[in-house]
């Protein structure tokens, strides 16, 4: 038995109940309310932590995030504070090869002087004697320079619309050509790191994570990193929750999968394979998203799709005659309307109503979309740091009427839609009170615009601490164990140093967390 008192504790419940203490019991929250009723209650207990009256919330829930590649990201090259491409190059020139290949990740054309994408020739400036190849921030696009390419055996006569072999970029379903060629992991060394970034993660009190592992690795062994999990979980060191949203291609991969993983490990609320996740497309800053109608910026181009209508209807099939809910990457209104047919085809299936399917990114969206998925109960994922960059290239990418319907958050929730926040780390960082900034006042982290970008679709301080705990929860189906404290529910919170819901909402993203509590225990202290 453990008590936590004498702090300002909201438990985000459907009475937005605020108590003083609370009581934890078995890793679970056994009572809340008064100090005065708390310590009565429980007169004999010794082991006492007092808040200080500082702010407690439920434990944050990432929704979408890529933890082995955020992880593996604090192995690569970081290009992300690059502002050249010949910052890019200098940088690269003096980098540490893997395995005989230089390996980054992170650049972003659009903060870039030169306003361009790299290129195989800029990366061929760095080696024509070793192969170089530098992931974009989005993780949708990879460019390679020759010597890649050609150990990768990518060349002219390939045909396909992910691969631009004059500029040596490769996109969506065809990166696996140079990701399959890279060294991968040894499992102690994943274990290394996944420990590592599970300290990240506590600092910004995240205390659980829906994630999208499976094909993190450059040999896409699922079994290592479902093994490496397991390990540090029966050795005791997994603290953060992990709920795997399991990446596949064909169903082959899905059968493949399901022998080997219900044969060797449990499902338990700390590790867990809870959905399936498809991917159809990529992201609008790379104009990898599939669009209903050209780019504004590319006329004749309306993105990239891994799948053709009647390839993803089959796989949405199989899922869910598999008693699993899908979690299916679609960013544009083209993919978005794609996943939605497909949905829509299993409507009437035994079962169906307890799904709760849902929508990564979905950027570009318009109230008929959001019908349907209201219809359907098709939730979304969104990451509201992505208005950090998305603000400002939306337009140019799709037009001024398009960019209106970005991440519309308050019409999908006015409209009953359910929403669940997270980062989908490593793009854009972690930061969950970096996020609700940007969810509550639509500006960048430098505070623009003053007057927020479509203001109309703010949200409150209550409704972004929401979707970042219960919404969250309700999207894998775990809103019973947490995102609330309540009697029985995980006892999983955080502690900050300011209460953020009295503080000037520009003051949110300098929020600092104090303590990050998961089954009761301290797995962090500022």
């Amino acid at each position: 038995m453990r008590i936590f008192k004498n702090g300002k504790i909201y438990s985000m419940d459907k009475n937005d109940s605020i108590y003083e203490s609370v009581a934890v019991e078995n890793g679970r929250i056994a009572f809340a309310g008064t100090n005065d009723e708390v310590l009565k209650k429980y007169s004999d207990c010794d082991d006492i932590i007092d808040l200080e009256g500082k702010t407690v919330l439920p434990g944050f829930n990432d929704s979408c995030v890529r933890f082995v590649e955020y992880a593996r990201f604090n192995t690569m090259l970081n290009l992300s504070e690059c502002k050249s491409i010949k910052e890019v190059i200098d940088l690269a020139k003096d980098a540490k090869k893997h395995e005989g290949w230089v390996i980054g990740w992170g650049w972003n054309q659009d903060y870039f002087e030169e306003k361009r994408m790299l290129t195989k020739n800029d990366l061929d400036n760095i080696s024509s004697e070793y192969p170089v190849a530098f992931r974009r921030c989005c993780g949708e696009m990879i460019v390679a320079n020759s010597k890649a390419l050609e150990i990768c055996g990518i060349d002219e006569k390939m045909k396909s619309d992910s691969i631009d072999f004059e500029n040596g970029l490769i996109s969506s379903k065809d990166m696996i050509l140079i990701l399959s060629k890279i060294k991968s992991l040894e499992i102690d060394t994943l274990k290394s790191i996944i420990l590592d970034t599970q300290e990240a993660f506590f600092k910004m009190g995240i205390t659980s994570i829906q994630t999208d592992d499976l094909r993190s690795l450059p040999d896409f062994d699922y079994r290592k990193i479902i093994d490496a999990y397991q390990k540090l979980h029966r050795e005791k060191k997994l603290k953060l929750r992990v709920c795997e949203q399991a990446q596949f291609i064909n169903k082959k991969d899905i059968d493949d999968f399901r022998q080997y993983y219900y044969y060797q490990y449990i499902n338990d609320d700390r590790f867990k394979v809870a959905r399936i996740k498809l991917i159809i497309d990529g992201g609008i800053g790379s104009r990898t998203a599939l669009l209903q109608e050209d780019y504004n910026d590319a006329k004749g181009f309306r993105g990239v799709t891994q799948y053709k209508q009647e390839e993803l209807d089959e796989l949405v099939e199989y899922a869910n005659s598999l008693d699993y809910s899908l979690a299916i990457q679609a960013t544009g209104d083209g993919a978005i309307d794609m996943a939605l047919k497909a949905i829509e085809k299993i409507k009437d299936t035994k079962d169906f109503k307890y799904r709760r399917n849902g929508l990564v990114h979905c950027q570009i969206t318009d109230k008929k979309l959001f019908e349907r998925m209201k219809e359907l109960n098709v939730g979304i994922y969104y990451q509201p740091i992505f208005l950090h960059y998305d603000m400002h290239i939306v337009e140019d990418r799709v037009g001024n009427e398009k960019a209106s319907t970005s991440y519309a958050y308050k019409t999908a929730k006015d409209m009953g839609v359910h929403i669940g926040f997270g980062s989908s780390g490593p793009v854009d960082g972690i930061s969950v009170m970096e996020g609700i900034h940007c969810a509550v006042n639509r500006e960048d982290l430098n505070g623009w615009p003053k007057s927020g970008w479509m203001p109309q679709e703010k949200l409150s301080v209550k409704d972004a601490v929401y979707l970042y705990t219960m919404g969250s929860a309700y999207m894998s189906s775990e809103d019973n164990i947490k995102g609330s404290i309540e009697e029985d529910k995980l006892a999983d919170f955080v502690v900050l140093d300011k209460n953020i819901f009295e503080v000037d909402t520009n003051e949110i993203k300098n929020i600092k967390v104090l303590k990050t509590i998961i089954d009761g225990d301290i797995v962090y202290s500022a």
